[in-house]
């Protein structure tokens, strides 16, 4: 390119270079030329498309997405990554639609196939997605992630002995890629689970997650709380200095815990209200951190109040992206933002902040048997689980004492014995009037793209109520985890 700075194919090829190096940026930048000076060639679009959707530029993925298919209607990838586009913008009828013409040009198509099939999920077409999953297997039965996907999604009633044999011989072949015997590991757990051979269930889980944990070097997994420079940081003198600061809205509400604490739960039923609209679990909070708070916490005595404001403002933009006419509240539900309540209290002095809260064994137990997409890297062993849980509450602990503004706690175990009247109380805490949708929460139709999404959509049961006790025998590291002194760093 150093003697001919316009040749298109050159910077195509090394935007392929660079994408798959994980240089996204700079791979962006080598698209936008290519597709500059080859505006007609379908391939590049599609390289810059499928980059910018991974870059979190849905919008503009979806524009140079649409380039190829005007330039070339049969090219079934673009009509699928435009489907995949549409889904994250919870548009399902068009994501279904694009799929579907994917699909009809290439039948071979797996992995559209399997997108569709989690597209006509988020629909609400259960029975339809599981036929789907079913079809992609039958045509590839080594499939780990569709054969994972669809264990989540029915209930095994006995053991499906060609189902498990299945599973164990592929999980027994030396070729099988180490990332698909997590995949086959977990749903054998989950099959195992279903149907009460907890000990076998329990020994697939664990081999899962010993195979994620050793895809990590040693040392570098970290739990993300240093609750000492916490402290430090969120003294009564910086609230005091920027008491004038953030923005007094009630529109966020921030759903935290543990993971698999019930946020998905809670969640659902404030979404089911006409007033709420439920966005699901937000990075905002932790993108907006690195971006704008260099040396966080510890830079927090400096900050002045206009970057506060920055960032109010950036993070409400985000939010409001989908807020509907007259919605009155919008739903932050990643759980983890616990970590980050100080800083969410300076930025929305009067937002709410639901807390919910679980049964230790049961809520850890929840994390080791899930196959987490990404992050919860302190799920992969019971250890780590019992460590993470202890500075998850003496840190809750501390905002408890120290933040002052709305804040609910919510006790899955109460919300699933008595969910009326938990719901009420609840939807009273943001003070708007109770709907009776708020029950039927599981009729709402939303995408909800978490661990849970299954649960959500099931009227409310108990059998998730102690569930640790079926794991009694095996769960020794984690009581003595979570019973040891804890140590503040």
């Amino acid at each position: 390119m150093k003697h001919d700075p316009d040749h298109g194919e050159a910077h195509n090829n090394l935007g392929n270079t660079l994408h798959l190096t994980g240089k996204l940026e700079k791979a962006l930048s080598c698209y936008r030329r290519a597709a500059r000076l080859l505006d007609k060639n379908p391939q590049v679009h599609h390289n810059y498309g499928t980059a910018l959707y991974e870059a979190g530029l849905t919008d503009q993925a979806i524009s140079e997405l649409q380039q190829v298919i005007d330039l070339a209607p049969d090219h079934a990838e673009a009509h699928a990554a435009l489907g995949v586009a549409f889904q994250a913008r919870e548009e399902f009828s068009r994501a279904a639609a694009s799929l579907q013409k994917a699909v009809s040009l290439n039948p071979g198509y797996l992995e559209a196939q399997r997108f569709l099939g989690l597209v006509m999920k988020d629909q609400g077409d259960m029975a339809g997605a599981i036929s789907r999953f079913r079809m992609v297997l039958k045509a590839d039965p080594a499939d780990a992630l569709t054969r994972y996907i669809l264990s989540k999604y029915q209930r095994y009633s006995s053991e499906e002995e060609a189902e498990t044999q299945k599973i164990k011989a592929l999980l027994d072949n030396r070729s099988t890629p180490a990332d698909d015997k997590i995949f086959f590991h977990f749903t054998l757990g989950k099959i195992f689970d279903d149907i009460g051979r907890y000990s076998i269930a329990f020994h697939h889980y664990k081999e899962g997650n010993r195979l994620r944990l050793a895809t990590f070097s040693p040392g570098v997994i970290d739990s993300g709380i240093n609750i000492k420079s916490i402290r430090q940081a969120f003294c009564p003198q910086l609230f005091q200095r920027l008491s004038a600061a953030g923005n007094i809205t009630e529109l966020p509400v921030f759903i935290v815990g543990m993971p698999r604490s019930g946020t998905s739960l809670v969640e659902q039923i404030c979404a089911s209200h006409s007033a709420i609209l439920g966005r699901g679990e937000l990075k905002t909070i932790g993108e907006l951190i690195p971006k704008h708070l260099p040396d966080y916490p510890y830079c927090l005595s400096t900050v002045q109040p206009e970057l506060i404001d920055k960032i109010t403002r950036e993070y409400l933009e985000v939010l409001q992206k989908k807020q509907p006419v007259g919605g009155r509240r919008i739903t932050d539900k990643m759980p983890t933002n616990f970590i980050e309540l100080g800083l969410i209290r300076l930025l929305f002095p009067r937002a709410a902040i639901i807390h919910c809260r679980r049964d230790p064994l049961d809520t850890c137990l929840s994390n080791f048997c899930q196959n987490f997409e990404e992050g919860n890297e302190f799920s992969f062993d019971l250890k780590g689980l019992g460590f993470y849980y202890r500075k998850y509450k003496k840190l809750m602990e501390f905002w408890q004492e120290t933040l002052t503004g709305p804040m609910l706690e919510m006790e899955y175990e109460k919300l699933v014995k008595n969910p009326e009247y938990e719901s009420k109380r609840l939807i009273n805490f943001l003070g708007l009037p109770w709907e009776e949708n708020c029950l039927s929460f599981f009729k709402t139709k939303r995408a909800v793209h978490t661990s849970s999404d299954w649960q959500v959509r099931q009227p409310i049961y108990n059998s998730s109520v102690g569930r640790w006790r079926n794991y009694a025998d095996h769960l020794s590291p984690l009581r003595q985890a979570l019973e040891s002194k804890l140590k503040l760093r």
